[in-house]
C-alpha cells in the first residue's frame, strides 16, 4: 500500500509552537492544523494556557450523520490529564476506547485507577462501575464533573490492553467487541480513541468500526479500505500504521461480517 499521504502538504505549526511541545508524546506525530481539536481556554493549571492538545477530528463520511465521528488522540500524559478531560467533557464524548495499555512509557494513569475518583484540574472524575468481560476488555462507567459548574457528563471506558504496539491481536474477538458495546451509542458526540501516538492502533480501530458501520448502511465507498485509510491520514498524520495492521482490518470486517449474515440479529 502507498503511503499517499496528502497530509503532507498540510500545516502542522501550532502543534511546534515552544508552549506546547512538552503536550506532545511523540516529536513526529502532531496534529494539522485544520483537523487538530481545540479547547475552550478555561483551564486554570499552567499547562493549559492556549486551546492545544495532540488530537485530531477525524470522520469518514461528509454529512451521513449515523456514521459515528472520532477524536483521536495520544495516551494523555501526566501534564495533559486536565486537557484530556476538557476536551471529554467540552465535546460531550460518550465514550473512550483505549486500546493500549497503562504504563508510564505508552499511556500514564489518567483514570484514578486506585481509589476510584481523583481531581484533575477543574474536574473530578469518578469511576461509578468497572468489570472485565469475557473478551479481556475492562469497561468503566466514569463520571466526569466540572467543578466550576457543578454539572456532571457521563462516559463509557472501554480498555483494551492485549493489543500489542505496531502489531495487531490475536484474534478479531476483542476488537469487534469494542465495535458492538458502540455501534448503537448516538452519533451526534465523537467517540475518543487513543493508543500511545494515536495512530497506529487507533487508525486501525476507527477503520475497522467505520467501514462496518457503512457497510450496513449500504454505503459501497465503503468496501474501499485504500480510500478509507488515505482519507483519515489526511485528516491524522500516519494512521494505520503497519501492513500487518492493514491485513487485520479486512480480517475484522470480514469476520464480523460473516457473524452478522449467520446471526438472526
Amino acid at each position: 500500500m502507498e503511503n499517499a499521504d496528502m497530509g503532507l502538504m498540510k500545516r502542522i505549526s501550532v502543534a511546534h509552537y515552544p508552549v506546547n511541545r512538552e503536550k506532545n508524546r511523540y516529536i513526529d506525530v502532531l496534529p494539522f492544523d485544520d483537523t487538530r481539536v481545540k479547547l475552550k481556554s478555561t483551564t486554570t493549571s499552567l499547562t493549559s494556557n492556549n486551546d492545544y492538545i495532540n488530537a485530531s477530528f477525524i470522520k469518514a463520511t461528509e454529512g451521513n450523520r449515523r456514521v459515528a465521528t472520532f477524536i483521536c488522540t495520544q495516551g494523555p500524559l501526566v501534564n495533559t490529564f486536565e486537557d484530556f478531560w476538557e476536551m471529554v467533557y467540552q465535546y460531550q464524548c460518550p465514550a473512550i476506547v483505549m486500546v493500549t495499555q497503562f504504563d508510564s512509557v505508552k499511556c500514564d494513569k489518567y483514570l484514578p485507577l486506585h481509589n476510584g475518583r481523583g481531581a484533575y484540574g477543574k474536574y473530578n472524575v469518578k469511576i461509578m462501575k468497572k468489570r472485565k468481560d469475557n473478551h479481556q476488555l475492562w469497561l468503566r462507567n466514569v463520571q466526569v464533573q466540572n467543578k466550576e459548574s457543578g454539572k456532571v457528563h457521563s462516559v463509557l471506558h472501554i480498555e483494551y490492553p492485549d493489543w500489542p504496539d505496531h502489531g495487531v491481536p490475536t484474534n478479531t474477538d476483542a476488537v469487534r467487541q469494542i465495535w458492538k458495546r458502540l455501534h448503537h451509542i448516538p452519533t451526534e458526540h465523537p467517540i475518543v480513541v487513543h493508543c500511545s501516538a494515536g495512530i497506529g492502533r487507533t487508525g486501525t480501530y476507527i477503520t475497522i468500526h467505520t467501514a462496518i458501520e457503512r457497510i450496513l448502511l449500504g454505503d459501497k465507498r465503503s468496501y474501499d479500505i485504500v480510500e478509507t485509510v488515505k482519507n483519515f491520514r489526511s485528516q491524522r498524520p500516519g494512521m494505520v500504521q503497519t501492513e500487518q495492521q492493514y491485513k487485520f482490518c479486512y480480517q475484522v470486517i470480514a469476520d464480523e461480517l460473516k457473524y452478522l449474515l449467520n446471526s438472526d440479529h
